[in-house]
């Protein structure tokens, strides 16, 4: 198959994931359900803070140890949120594309039977996170390469991991394990997916930057209609979200050569390369 082709069977494929968002666009609650229960969360830490900010700062001169390790169970919590919704969202993406009726209420109660493995996932990629950004901090030229590297790396393994641990019912290392091998097997069909995507995404940033430009020349009252900016800044990351998981599902489902409806099977068999 040319360059060309998987190019353009990519591109249709895209197209295919845009059609089932639109089908199912009571999807993008979970996002947002997300984004709410992340800004309650640091709310309420940083309202408590604020008032005992003397307190704290007295406790960290004392005590900084356990003032980090606080601060390190406040990121697993933020993180075991972000992918708890995330689980949910994926478990109602693979039934309705298996031909399954699922709400998203649903799906969010479904995902409670999976707390155990998503904590272990959520402890897992939080600690590497923090490694990665901790060589980052060094400002080494060797020690920036190297969390570079490990960065790509770990997206790239990770991708279909918690789609895995959804679909299969498995934990997290043999996930990873069954990620990498997935990635071997549809690396080209990933790579030229993403590519587009990619390209996708960078004409709507250029296309915003524009508009946001050309308001901003033509328009002077900018601070009444930031409000608005941010709400179309918010609402386009909770569609984005949405989006991407979509796709990733649909990918993994694709290449893992599970039953997928809604999708042209012309298509999706076009989209497989074969060794």
């Amino acid at each position: 198959m040319s360059l060309v082709q998987r190019l353009k069977n990519s591109w249709d494929f895209l197209i295919c994931c845009i059609q089932f968002l639109k089908k199912n666009p009571d999807l993008i609650v979970l996002p947002l359900l997300s984004l709410v229960a992340m800004l309650v969360i640091i709310a309420s830490l940083a309202g408590a803070s604020f008032f005992e900010i003397d307190v704290l700062l007295q406790y960290y001169q004392t005590n900084a140890a356990i003032l980090i390790i606080g601060l390190l169970l406040f990121y697993f919590l933020l993180s075991f949120v972000i992918l708890y919704f995330n689980a949910s969202l994926i478990t109602c993406v693979v039934e309705r594309m298996q031909g399954n009726e699922m709400t998203v209420f649903h799906a969010l109660f479904s995902t409670l039977k999976r707390t155990g493995p998503l904590l272990q996932w959520t402890f897992i990629s939080a600690t590497v996170c923090i490694l990665i950004n901790a060589l980052e901090r060094t400002h080494d030229i060797v020690s920036d390469i190297l969390s570079a590297i490990l960065g790509f790396s770990w997206a790239i393994t990770t991708y279909f991991v918690l789609p895995i641990m959804i679909v299969e019912d498995i934990g997290p290392i043999t996930a990873f394990k069954h990620s990498i091998k997935l990635i071997g097997k549809g690396w080209r069909k990933l790579l030229s997916a993403n590519f587009i995507l990619f390209l996708l995404l960078a004409v709507i940033i250029g296309l915003f930057y524009l508009v946001a430009y050309l308001f901003k020349e033509t328009n002077q009252s900018l601070p009444v209609n930031i409000p608005i900016i941010l709400a179309l800044l918010v609402l386009g990351g909770i569609i984005s979200k949405t989006f991407n998981t979509i796709f990733n599902c649909a990918l993994y489902l694709t290449i893992s050569d599970k039953p997928l409806q809604g999708f042209d099977t012309t298509l999706l068999s076009e989209l497989v390369i074969k060794k």
